[in-house]
């Protein structure tokens, strides 16, 4: 035994000021709730974090191609649930159970592995990322406020409603 006395128990009551938590049974379903991303595949949208200024989706492609050269202000973790794919400018392959952290400052080209000829990454991006031009020139950037005016242009499209694209955002 511990000549240590025993604290009193502290109660911790849950807070009136927390966000609804998220539960998304559905995510990989082919529905009308991923949006086109250009040629090679498309994006689900999963939570828009507008606190933080950070967003989690799915990204699923398929066929050769790269997304566009880019840079994280932030990091940015990905999880590989099929396919594989990689960066130009490595020398790794992630596959199907691959985790990938990306610290902030890096900067990459994501392709497609061609052998696989398809991926389905869940991403985690913690902040904004700015595309450049192969001799490092800024073309554009994209941040959470951005994917979110394209998602919710998207939603009315195809008639998700604003309850829907409200439940994804905290």
């Amino acid at each position: 035994m511990s000549d240590i006395p025993m604290k009193a128990p502290i109660n911790i009551p849950e807070s009136p000021f927390t966000r609804p938590e998220m539960f998304s049974p559905d995510v990989m379903v082919e529905d009308n709730k991923w949006y086109p991303l250009g040629k090679l595949g498309k994006v689900r949208p999963i939570l828009f974090d507008v606190s933080n200024g950070g967003w989690i989706s799915i990204l699923k492609a398929e066929g050769q191609g790269t997304i566009q050269r880019h840079r994280h202000a932030s990091p940015v973790t990905g999880w590989t649930l099929d396919g594989a794919w990689g960066y130009r400018e490595y020398d790794w392959v992630a596959r199907a159970g691959s985790f990938v952290y990306e610290p902030p400052g890096h900067i990459h080209t994501l392709y497609i592995d061609p052998e696989a000829g398809k991926m389905t990454a869940l991403f985690h991006v913690h902040g904004p990322l700015v595309y450049l031009d192969e001799e490092g020139n800024a073309t554009d950037y994209d941040d959470v406020f951005l994917r979110l005016d394209r998602y919710a242009k998207y939603c009315r499209e195809v008639g998700l409603g604003d309850d829907y694209l409200q439940s994804l955002i905290r």
